[in-house]
């Protein structure tokens, strides 16, 4: 397939489903990975899970709605693993009710999360990359 060896993943949405499998897949080519979500006691079992594979990962939990949370886990990236390569923006929710019947919150809370959210943790990474003149950015809508 391909060689990350020695490249930094960032994946957000991480604690389940495609995050989750991203995060293997890019741990199994030989990326350190740091896994980030809310859900803090799931990130740490697929940590875990990699780290039993002789790979290296980091569970950091992070809402991408927070731009605190965003740039406290990308600073956590960096020192623990150097550098930050790559981002699977992958974080999102979906608010399941009739158009007709959708609240203006649950509006706001899936544009807060699957578009700016992305927005606010490319910036983030984005920075970082900048660092040292390479990275790739992956967004999952």
């Amino acid at each position: 397939m391909f060689d990350l060896t020695g490249k930094v993943a960032f994946v957000t949405g991480a604690s389940s489903g495609i995050g989750r499998a991203s995060a293997i897949a890019l741990a199994m080519q030989g990326a350190k990975v740091a896994i980030a979500a809310r859900r803090f006691d799931k990130l740490q079992a697929l940590a875990g899970e990699i780290k039993s594979r002789g790979k290296e990962a980091l569970a950091v939990q992070m809402d991408v709605t927070q731009k605190a949370d965003i740039e406290a886990a990308v600073a956590q990236t960096v020192k623990t693993f150097g550098r930050l390569d790559i981002l699977l923006n992958n974080a999102g929710v979906a608010e399941f009710a009739p158009f007709l019947d959708m609240t203006e919150d649950q509006w706001d809370k899936t544009i807060d999360t699957n578009l700016k959210g992305y927005f606010l943790v490319a910036q983030a990474a984005a920075r970082e990359m900048a660092k040292n003149k390479w990275g790739r950015i992956i967004n999952i809508a």
